[in-house]
């Protein structure tokens, strides 16, 4: 629901906040068609209606709502998504992102079948750090710098294979109930750990940011999206 950016999304989802002249949505997504990408499941929530205005713009959006997006987190909202995504391998974004095309290129040459993007630790605030070993294989993630080996930030971008994804959501269906507000970065950790290693893909110098509320988004416009537009 955006809450963090107060009236701003009053009438709009997270995703529909303007960086620079466009929402953020619209970027990923333009970003998405120009990589090569065909079909973008939405998972929606909050003023639903907007997104799927937005799918009938661009053909190759399909979106699937939560009616409980109030009181889930994005694990749910994975989750409820695998109808939709069937048999396919994918990529995950999250939906306050704004980021160059080779975040999306080099992730789909990865030969890995799951992988999660990282970059250089660039996030003044609310930082996901993460920590893999020697074989670039994902080891731990957390928002607390001190509890790991701290060797670069989650984006916010991945790719998983449908028989990863399946066991995740064969994982979470047994607790649903219990941790409706799980946060999948920590479900994907979970996998990590005991069913398949996801490799992790680390782009230095990487143009990205993540906008979490109205401070990130004055940062970004700053320092960011410029970049994007050189």
């Amino acid at each position: 629901m955006g809450t963090r950016f107060g009236d701003m999304t009053a009438e709009i989802p997270k995703g529909f906040i303007k960086a620079g002249d466009k929402p953020m949505i619209i970027g990923s997504v333009e970003t998405l068609l120009a990589s090569g990408i065909k079909r973008i499941i939405i998972g929606t929530g909050f003023k639903k209606e907007l997104y799927e205005d937005l799918a009938r713009e661009y053909p190759g959006i399909e979106c699937v709502f939560s009616p409980v997006y109030d009181s889930t987190n994005s694990m749910y909202t994975l989750w409820n998504c695998r109808q939709a995504i069937g048999e396919e391998d994918f990529l995950v974004l999250e939906s306050d992102l704004v980021f160059e095309k080779k975040a999306i290129v080099e992730l789909l040459l990865d030969h890995h079948s799951n992988s999660m993007l990282c970059a250089d630790v660039t996030k003044f605030q609310d930082s996901y750090f993460l920590e893999y070993n020697h074989n670039l294989e994902l080891v731990n993630c957390s928002v607390n710098k001190n509890d790991l080996n701290v060797c670069g930030e989650m984006v916010g971008i991945h790719k998983l294979s449908n028989s990863f994804y399946k066991e995740l959501c064969s994982y979470y269906s047994g607790i649903v109930e219990a941790k409706p507000k799980m946060g999948y970065e920590f479900a994907l950790l979970h996998l990590a750990q005991t069913f398949e290693p996801i490799h992790v893909l680390k782009i230095p110098d990487l143009v990205w940011y993540e906008i979490d509320d109205s401070d990130d988004l004055v940062f970004a416009e700053k320092n960011i999206i410029v970049k994007l537009k050189d």
